[in-house]
């Protein structure tokens, strides 16, 4: 299975659980070609049905291995499928928080006290399960479930680690917004016509309190910092650059956005300040040319951050504001569109002229499904 950010290594695996080999599958034709992709709702579907059967008492899949030595390898497989299964399918199946309070319950049922490293690193894969957790929660501005600072002492982390200082800021800066009402993202990506009622617009535009404005400078600003001292680490050898620059750009953007819903997606509503249109635009274009420039993205929340930038920037191009050499492929398009935009729904995104790298994720709706239900019993 291919490299993930808190697993950076390929692992290999001769005889997976069925969890984690439905995962696997799943993600494989995802990727895969065309004529693999057919396969992918077929595959969904046994992945959510595997998983279910960790809810069923005494169920075959859901039982741990009578033999003592298999049970740690299971639990970690099982998990590892968690992970993988969430981050294809976190920004468009609710039941993805479900599935994390599983992988996290497994992990204090079964991480050993002290566990070897080099046989199953737990301590990688609890990182795993909170950046799932996180991404989930940004998308529905939801309170995170798995907490900064873990409860077994095995699964702690230095607090200089890139991983770690990002957590606690997301972790921070989530609580400040989260129980609010507001509208999230993924409510953008599934609300036809207007994102939000008017009423709900002014009533939460209305609530955007100097506070508010002063949490996210502060975001921003500590995510700048946290780019600059991790690009020297980078520099070091130490960690990957191409990693650090992602989690940065796709992070500092929902920072940016958080009221962009709220505002009923208007980049050039009243209510907003020329410098906050200006940082928004700037980081939805960076997003952008990270998309161009990065192939190995590949999970759904990166999709659909990417996606969000780029509803952001046509709307900057419909009001004027674009890139004059169209290097991010949207430039082309942007006399096709009214001068100002009120609110693009991700509907209304796809029946216009969207160039063929930004229209290729379709994000409405969950995968489909061959059975009626989403999962096999």
């Amino acid at each position: 299975m291919p490299g993930l950010h808190f697993l950076p290594d390929k692992q290999r695996y001769s005889s997976p659980y069925p969890i984690l080999l439905a995962a696997m599958l799943y993600c494989s034709s995802v990727r895969g070609s065309a004529e693999v992709a057919e396969m992918a709702p077929q595959y969904f579907d046994v992945l959510c049905g595997a998983i279910s059967q960790l809810t069923i008492p005494n169920s075959d899949i859901g039982t741990a291995p009578q033999n003592p030595a298999d049970v740690e390898e299971w639990a970690f497989q099982t998990i590892l499928g968690l992970i993988l299964g969430g981050l294809l399918a976190e920004g468009s199946i609710r039941e993805t928080g479900i599935w994390i309070s599983i992988a996290y319950r497994l992990i204090l049922e079964h991480c050993p006290p002290h566990s070897d490293e080099r046989a199953h690193d737990w301590r990688k894969l609890f990182n795993g399960v909170q950046i799932v957790d996180l991404e989930h929660a940004s998308l529905h501005l939801s309170s995170p479930v798995i907490p900064i600072e873990p409860p077994i002492a095995s699964l702690r982390t230095s607090h200089r680690d890139q991983l770690y200082r990002l957590s606690r800021m997301m972790h921070t800066g989530l609580a400040h917004f989260t129980g609010r009402n507001l509208p999230t993202i993924w409510s953008c990506f599934t609300t036809e016509g207007p994102m939000v009622p008017q009423t709900a617009t002014h009533a939460t535009v209305s609530s955007f309190t100097a506070v508010d404005a002063a949490v996210i400078r502060d975001w921003a600003r500590q995510l700048d910092l946290w780019l600059i001292e991790f690009t020297k680490a980078a520099d070091d050898g130490q960690i990957d650059r191409t990693i650090v620059f992602r989690q940065y750009v796709l992070h500092r953007l929902v920072v940016l956005s958080i009221y962009h819903p709220a505002r009923g997606c208007d980049l050039y509503a009243n209510n907003v300040p020329p410098h906050e249109q200006f940082e928004l635009l700037l980081s939805a274009r960076a997003t952008i040319k990270l998309h161009l420039n990065d192939k190995t993205i590949w999970s759904n929340w990166d999709l659909v951050i990417i996606t969000w930038a780029a509803m952001i920037v046509l709307q900057g191009l419909e009001g004027g504001v674009g890139e004059p050499d169209g290097r991010f492929g949207i430039r082309p398009f942007a006399g096709t569109y009214p001068c100002r935009p009120r609110g693009l729904s991700i509907y209304r995104l796809h029946e216009r002229r969207i160039p063929p790298r930004i229209s290729s994720f379709d994000l409405r709706t969950k995968p489909k499904s061959s059975r009626k239900t989403g999962f096999v019993p």
